[in-house]
């Protein structure tokens, strides 16, 4: 860990880390989120709910994920459920927990893949070259 040398730096380091730090990113917002609803139980119940379906479509899974003959990459699963998220805990009138929450949580993932180097990560060059490919694709 050490401080970019300068904006590009910076934003090259984000970007790297963003991919290869993803799930555990995705952690450390849905724990941010789960401390910020501490005192809204039904917005827990919620979170509880979305979280078997982030466990489920996102974290234990081992094949790709296929809908209706096409094969969804894991940054589009990520997105969606993020925005099913997001969008639920709304509903749930905890809007300003909620969102706060989440301005906390990716000022903490932002702040982290900036100041972590990124010159010693091993990244698979296909994962690499697929994390900037559309996020669907045919499935044969």
């Amino acid at each position: 860990m050490n401080l970019p040398h300068g904006f590009f730096d910076a934003i090259s380091r984000i970007k790297t880390n963003l991919v290869y730090f993803r799930a555990n990113y995705a952690v450390v917002v849905l724990l941010v989120l789960f401390l910020s609803l501490v005192y809204h139980p039904t917005s827990l119940l919620v979170l509880a709910v979305l979280v078997v379906f982030w466990i489920f479509l996102y974290f234990l899974r081992d094949e790709p994920l296929v809908v209706f003959g096409h094969q969804i990459d894991d940054r589009t699963v990520m997105i969606c459920l993020s925005v099913l998220t997001i969008v639920m805990l709304l509903f749930t009138h905890a809007t300003a927990n909620v969102l706060g929450a989440v301005a906390t949580a990716v000022v903490l993932v932002l702040v982290h893949a900036a100041v972590r180097r990124s010159d010693n990560l091993y990244l698979d060059e296909e994962a690499a070259a697929a994390s900037e490919a559309s996020g669907l694709t045919s499935y044969p």
